[in-house]
């Protein structure tokens, strides 16, 4: 048992350089019920920091949510929080997928029509927008329509099409 997971010393592949974000709450949801939290490592004399690999492109953030989608199925007032919480994750994957898009070569590029967000980061908002508009609604109150409307706002995306 105590050889169950392969420990590597570099990133597979090692040819690439990997982006690290030390933000562990994207990876451990126990964060969001700690009041004063930090991004430092724990200081917990026993404490060790690993850095699990997680890939971030349109299709796996895509994937990721249909996931979500299929576990919770309607948006309802017993799981809106839930299931907001973890879409929230993922937008925050594509705020990262953002950030790589437009500073890739190492320089701040503008989106496309001055626009402050990547054009391929808006076609994969369309995208997650699309899917959010689909699920059902068993009587939530704010989810998925509040995420809906912001996601709309913040990457220019034509909300008035959803809520017609």
């Amino acid at each position: 048992m105590a050889d169950h997971h392969e420990l590597d010393r570099n990133p597979i592949p090692s040819d690439n350089d990997p982006v690290f974000v030390n933000e562990p709450w994207l990876a451990d949801g126990s964060y969001s019920w700690i009041e004063d939290w930090s991004m430092e490592p724990e200081m917990q004399k026993d404490n060790i920091r690993v850095y699990v690999p997680l890939d971030i492109n349109a299709e796996a953030i895509m994937r990721r949510l249909r996931s979500i989608i299929n576990r919770y199925g309607e948006a309802n007032e017993a799981n809106e929080s839930s299931f907001s919480y973890e879409v929230g994750l993922l937008i925050n994957q594509i705020e990262i997928y953002d950030q790589a898009q437009l500073t890739g070569d190492g320089k701040q590029k503008a989106g496309e029509n001055g626009s402050k967000h990547s054009a391929e980061t808006v076609q994969l908002v369309k995208r997650f927008v699309d899917e959010l508009v689909k699920i059902p609604d068993g009587c939530a109150e704010l989810f998925p329509f509040e995420t809906v409307d912001r996601l709309c706002e913040e990457y220019g995306v034509d909300c008035d099409r959803y809520w017609r």
